[in-house]
């Protein structure tokens, strides 16, 4: 039983001590492709910060009354004018 449990352990250490050599091995630093995937998600992460900062800066000019909100196209409550509305036929 000794001779079994002695043999599993030299293999785990056998194999322990290979994953740690081939860990050893490799290079450290980022590869290209990691380097510019974090540059693009950085970018549109600033973009998206401008355009909800934007965003905040309407919502503000809206609630204080500076700009008054508009609801497009004036709209007729007809319902003769309804074909013409969306296209018609």
């Amino acid at each position: 039983m000794e001779n079994n449990n002695t043999t599993n352990h030299s293999e785990l250490e056998a194999i322990k001590n290979e994953i740690t050599t081939k860990l050893g091995e490799q290079n450290k630093s980022l590869p290209w492709n990691n380097i510019v995937v974090t540059v693009i998600l950085g970018a549109l992460t600033l973009v998206s910060l401008a355009q909800m900062m934007a965003s905040v800066k309407i919502f503000n000019k809206l609630k204080t009354g500076e700009v008054k909100a508009s609801s497009g196209a004036p709209q007729t409550n007809s319902v003769q004018n309804l074909p013409d509305m969306v296209g018609g036929c």
